[in-house]
């Protein structure tokens, strides 16, 4: 099978007089990554097109250089955690994926096994043969899952899939996407909760208003952010004298707070803030007990590419 590239390209979508998404140009390859954005952010449009389930208004979505949109066989390549719940609540969890297995073609000694190999995958195997109306939002949540993993698709896309899950459910959902993604699936998830991305990739796509704010890893993006002083707490024994020492270099800082036992330091310049407290470090003239960055979390990066934004308008 080919690489299982999904290419955006110069997309944009409106709904009536609203943009849903403005001359995106996106790139998903192997691994997973993360679509971050507050709602509204055109997240859940951008997954209709990856999915086939919408037209963009102008530009293309491609599957390994092929147009996705009425190509049964790039869909076919494709699986699909919706948002939405539409599960047959009247049938068990073997019979409502052994029925998807017959009608993707599966025999039906195959679609059997396949339903009770993607079962045990998700941590369903205990409630195999209960009905899904019983279930918790949890367990629908891997039902759904495991419907998306039935045909072992190369690409897989999950559009919120951690909305109402508790932290144990979250935690092993979490754990099985980034299994997913270094077993060399395209995986491209959904959220607007920038922890939950954080915990499944470094590779991310920041949206809002329907464009891409940014992409790239955390560390790539935050180092584009070459105006934006970084802050630093340094936990030291004599806060005080570390705080007059740093003030002494000149235009080495752009912000102090002082703590307890520790200083918050903003810098334009880590560079020379690493090499001051190497120095430091060398001469025995002043004892970092911890050094600890503050603002390079999704958090911090995307709270600064949104006011860099608006700062632009």
């Amino acid at each position: 099978m080919s690489s299982g590239v999904v290419r955006i390209e110069s997309v944009s979508r409106w709904f009536g007089d609203v943009i849903a998404l403005n001359s995106v140009d996106l790139e998903f390859t192997k691994g997973v990554t993360g679509l971050l954005g507050p709602n509204g952010a055109g997240k859940t449009t951008l997954i209709r097109l990856l999915t086939g389930l919408a037209l963009p208004g102008s530009g293309r979505v491609l599957l390994d250089g092929h147009p996705l949109r009425n190509n049964l066989d790039a869909l076919s390549r494709i699986g699909y955690v919706a948002d939405g719940d539409a599960l047959y609540d009247e049938l068990t969890a073997r019979r409502f994926l052994e029925d998807q297995a017959a009608m993707r073609g599966f025999s039906r000694a195959a679609g059997k096994q396949r339903a009770v190999e993607v079962l045990e995958r998700v941590g369903l195997s205990d409630a195999i043969d209960r009905r899904s109306g019983g279930f918790s939002k949890g367990m629908r949540q891997r039902l759904k899952l495991a419907q998306a993993m039935l045909h072992d698709p190369d690409i897989l896309v999950m559009d919120e899939p951690l909305t109402g899950l508790d932290p144990v459910m979250r935690r092993d959902y979490i754990r099985l996407t980034r299994e997913l993604g270094d077993e060399g699936k395209t995986v491209v998830v959904s959220s607007h909760v920038l922890h939950e991305i954080e915990a499944m990739t470094d590779s991310i796509v920041l949206m809002r208003h329907g464009q891409v704010l940014a992409e790239g890893t955390v560390a790539e993006i935050r180092d584009k952010l070459d105006t934006h002083a970084r802050r630093i707490r340094l936990v030291a024994e004599k806060p005080r004298f570390f705080a007059t020492r740093l003030l002494q270099e000149d235009g080495l800082l752009s912000g102090l707070v002082l703590e307890t036992n520790a200083l918050v330091v903003e810098t334009r310049h880590p560079d020379r803030l690493c090499a001051f407290l190497g120095q430091a470090a060398v001469d025995r003239e002043l004892d970092v007990c911890s050094i600890e960055p503050l603002d390079d979390d999704l958090t911090s990066v995307f709270a600064y590419l949104v006011e860099k934004r608006a700062g632009r308008a």
